[in-house]
């Protein structure tokens, strides 16, 4: 400890120093209140970031400090929403401690923005939490909060935009959404800044896993450009079922199935959504685990060999070379940038300047041939 601490005033502080540190202080038996602070100097040395901010709520968790946890996952998912492990995670906290604010937050939260592969267990933990919340407020006798839990658990549920394409037999249909705000949702890229989500990709032989669903919960108004792909195998009658649903879970839903039917191997489908919720792409979606693409690409007696998102898929062609260019931005001049820490004990903040001059000098354009 007084290492650490020697090392944190000569300005030689590192995030691990702060962990280290509270161990070490929970093992001598330091008061409380002296290791929260030491934690939350961690979060105050990374609060620009979001993954390191879960982190340092996890120690706090691991530190018994419950309620300090909860409000830095609320504050993650301020700073990226679209993100689901601070919902997922601040569910089980405000179970544990009874706060029904944030099981409010929480549920809404994992009911718009989690669409993993595991998303109907999370969907369903999260209205079991809220609907156990109900109940507790309504035996406290505070009927009119419960009443605005359960109306806002049901508007997160809620759901602009619902397809369903659905066939019999051992083949095999790929659905790919254009939106009608630039983005394209398909099995390559299964979730969209347009909100749109592939949570389903079936195949042949058995019927149960033959479909596929696309969600768009928020989605915008306009046109959404439709394309069915007969990758392989055989469709029973070559006919296939599209089921849409509009405004799900609110009172002017609606539902009509649309029979697709392969006189080729590709099908357009167009439809019109006139009222969506969504007006502009939302943040930049966090990286994923490739689990879901990696499933597709290794399925048995698949031979599809893909070149980028829009690319066309060929039936047994030979392995290929892509190009993939990268594009960085270079400055140029001068800048500046001030990092600010406060001690673990609260009575220094540190202050790092660095300045930088930088100038492009050259520019050297080159091609090459395979």
């Amino acid at each position: 400890m007084a290492a650490i601490n020697e090392a944190l005033i000569a300005g030689q502080s590192q995030p691990w120093m702060y962990d280290v540190l509270a161990m070490s202080m929970q093992i001598t038996g330091r008061p409380q209140a002296q290791i929260e602070r030491v934690l939350l100097s961690r979060v105050d040395f990374t609060v620009a970031d979001v993954s390191n901010m879960l982190f340092s709520a996890a120690y706090l968790v691991r530190f018994g400090a419950t309620d300090r946890a909860l409000t830095l996952y609320r504050q993650a998912s301020r700073m990226a929403p679209t993100r689901p492990e601070p919902y997922a995670l601040g569910l089980k906290l405000a179970e544990r401690i009874g706060d029904h604010d944030a099981i409010q937050w929480a549920s809404t939260g994992i009911l718009t923005y989690t669409w993993g592969s595991d998303y109907r267990r999370r969907h369903r933990e999260a209205v079991g939490a809220s609907r156990d919340a109900v109940l507790e407020l309504r035996k406290a006798g505070e009927e009119k909060r419960a009443d605005e839990l359960e109306e806002a658990v049901a508007a997160a549920r809620q759901r602009d935009l619902v397809l369903t394409l659905s066939w019999s037999g051992p083949g095999e249909l790929d659905l790919q959404v254009e939106e009608p705000l630039g983005t394209v949702c398909h099995f390559d890229a299964r979730q969209t800044r347009s909100g749109g989500v592939l949570v389903h990709d079936g195949f042949g032989p058995l019927q149960r896993n033959c479909y596929e669903e696309y969600v768009c919960a928020f989605a915008a108004a306009g046109e959404y450009r439709l394309t069915v792909s007969h990758v392989d195998g055989d469709i029973v009658g070559k006919r296939a079922q599209l089921r849409v649903r509009r405004y799900v879970g609110t009172e002017f839903e609606q539902s009509h199935v649309h029979p697709v039917v392969f006189d080729s191997r590709k099908k357009v489908v167009r439809l019109s959504l006139r009222k969506g919720r969504r007006e502009k792409l939302s943040d930049p979606l966090p990286r994923t685990s490739s689990d879901f693409a990696n499933a597709r690409r290794g399925r048995p007696g698949s031979r599809r060999f893909r070149f980028g998102p829009t690319a066309e898929r060929r039936e047994g062609a030979g392995p290929g070379v892509g190009y993939t260019p990268v594009v960085q931005m270079l400055s140029e001049g001068v800048a500046s940038t001030t990092l600010a820490v406060v001690s673990g004990d609260r009575r220094y903040v540190r202050l790092t300047v660095n300045a930088v001059f930088t100038s492009i000098i050259d520019v050297a354009t080159f091609s090459f041939r395979r």
